[in-house]
């Protein structure tokens, strides 16, 4: 794959889920307006998460690490059979895990809400539970569009892959449009909510279905572990999920400690996380998923110094959004949070508290793109246990730090902020553990001139801070009582206008495809 071939599959990917993240925000907006930062939407937020744990470790993380990378290299072998046999006896097994884990999890609902979210009280802890028993059967609908994105990237085809998730977003908000101000309370409007959630997950896997069977031809799913390929991609589940595992247990210590803060602060932190992946997964994740097809045919076929040339352009394109992403959440993430949120029952107390999350959030966004394309080498190369490793390290730091400054704090808005940093600070370690490693493999992989283009990159996005900023400062003066969701525009609008032009200026080649000129020649 080409490195124009790449860019424009990672570009097919970000429009992708660049349209279900949109429409994902706009139902974090409508969240916002029935639930605000309540008790109700902790539960809601608890419970969502403990079966999206589930589907993280079965479903698109995992297939896309340990199924991808086999069932490609079939495909590049031009045994159609052969992959067909994979695809089926994968999807087999997938669906017999992840039915008798539904069935745990309903029974043990109330043994998981009182584990992971402790600091409930009863009322709250009652709710988590009677949303988790509703959800968890989401757990196997969820897997399942996980496989179909696998088959779906394993053939080069991206959009779809990721645009059908709009729909699990839709059907939340029609059922919040339609009976948002009719529900008796926010604990009924949930648990209606967590019905409407299940139903989303049922049709984005119709969504995907018409273009999986074009590609794949009937779906007839087996148990047959002597298929061709089985095997390695049941080796290669174990280190991926525990790796995933690892994740998941940081998530879930993040929620413990929120259950002991006041409440509304588990919503606070969702509300920053959702906006905070935004760019994450519109660049890091696009730029990943499209390159990790193309790492796995190409073992044994080139030479590794071709892995490190795509690493270098991958990276490259991910800080030329990811760290102008950052500047913005830090200097004017209320902005971005009052254009999402600001209505109904989220006010500017709880705007001011998601400000803080997200600005901690975005120390680490660098760190959240770049493990993505990372991890994705070493899948593509057959290691699992590094990216294991690195997790785990993380995980030991993110939770040390996180406790160390939410428990002092706990009485206070900002708290709930020393979370964030926490994962922001573990996601640094897994960087340095990750990239030291295939420096190790590959050489090295930031050369002179990719220094030289992210100090430019950073210098562009400090000069259109500087503008937004001034900008912001002239519309308090002359215009005080202006709502968010007017005045973030033109302020947001001005700094990512700065921002291209600047770049553009300064010589980037991402910023002249934006601009549609050719790049300026300036010399190091």
């Amino acid at each position: 794959m080409s490195d124009a071939r790449g860019g424009r599959a990672a570009l097919v990917v970000g429009a992708g889920i660049l349209i279900s993240r949109v429409v994902g925000l706009l139902r974090n907006t409508a969240f916002a307006y029935y639930f605000g930062s309540s008790s109700a939407s902790d539960a809601y937020s608890a419970a969502f998460r403990i079966p999206n744990a589930v589907r993280n470790l079965l479903g698109e993380g995992t297939l896309s690490a340990a199924f991808v990378p086999v069932y490609s290299r079939l495909l590049l072998r031009d045994d159609p059979g052969a992959a067909k046999a994979l695809a089926n006896a994968v999807l087999g097994l997938l669906l017999v895990t992840v039915s008798a884990l539904t069935l745990i999890g309903i029974a043990v609902a109330p043994v998981l809400t009182g584990v992971l979210a402790p600091g409930f009280d009863s009322a709250t802890q009652e709710l988590t539970t009677r949303l988790i028993r509703v959800l968890f059967p989401m757990t196997g609908l969820m897997v399942l569009s996980g496989w179909c994105l696998g088959i779906q990237n394993s053939h080069r085809r991206f959009f779809w892959s990721y645009a059908s998730a709009a729909l699990w977003s839709i059907a939340q908000i029609a059922l919040l449009l339609v009976a948002g101000r009719s529900a008796p309370d926010a604990m009924t409007l949930a648990y209606w909510l967590a019905w409407a959630t299940l139903g989303g997950a049922v049709l984005q896997i119709g969504a995907q279905m018409p273009e999986v069977l074009r590609l794949v031809g009937s779906i007839r799913p087996t148990l047959d572990r002597t298929a061709d390929g089985v095997a390695q991609t049941l080796r290669n589940v174990l280190p991926v999920v525990t790796a995933l595992g690892v994740v998941q247990i940081s998530s879930f210590i993040d929620l413990q400690i929120a259950s002991y803060l006041p409440a509304g602060a588990a919503t606070n932190i969702s509300y920053a996380n959702t906006l905070a992946l935004l760019p994450v997964s519109l660049f890091g994740v696009s730029v990943a998923a499209a390159a990790l097809p193309e790492f796995a045919r190409d073992q044994g076929a080139l030479a590794l110094d071709a892995l490190r040339e795509r690493l270098r352009g991958g990276w490259q394109r991910i800080l030329f959004y990811i760290v102008p992403s950052a500047v913005v959440f830090i200097t004017l993430g209320d902005y971005c949070i009052g254009l999402l949120y600001r209505a109904g029952r989220f006010g500017a107390g709880e705007q001011q508290a998601v400000h803080w999350i997200l600005a901690a959030y975005a120390i680490g966004l660098v760190s959240f793109g770049s493990v993505k394309l990372l991890g994705s080498a070493y899948y593509a190369l057959q290691d699992y246990r590094t990216p294991l490793r690195a997790s785990m390290v993380s995980i030991v730091v993110s939770t040390v730090v996180s406790v160390s400054l939410a428990v002092p704090l706990r009485s206070r808005p900002v708290a709930a902020a020393a979370i964030a940093l926490g994962s922001a600070l573990g996601s640094y370690v897994n960087l340095a553990i990750l990239s030291r490693g295939l420096r190790q493999r590959l050489g090295p992989l930031y050369t002179p001139a990719m220094w030289q283009g992210t100090r430019r990159i950073l210098m562009a996005s400090l000069i259109a801070g500087a503008v937004a900023v001034a900008l912001r400062l002239a519309q308090q003066h002359w215009f005080p009582s202006m709502h968010p969701r007017v005045s973030a525009v033109p302020v947001l609008a001005g700094f990512g206008i700065s921002y291209v032009v600047a770049a553009w200026f300064m010589g980037s080649a991402e910023a002249a495809r934006w601009m549609r000129r050719p790049a300026r020649s300036v010399g190091t």
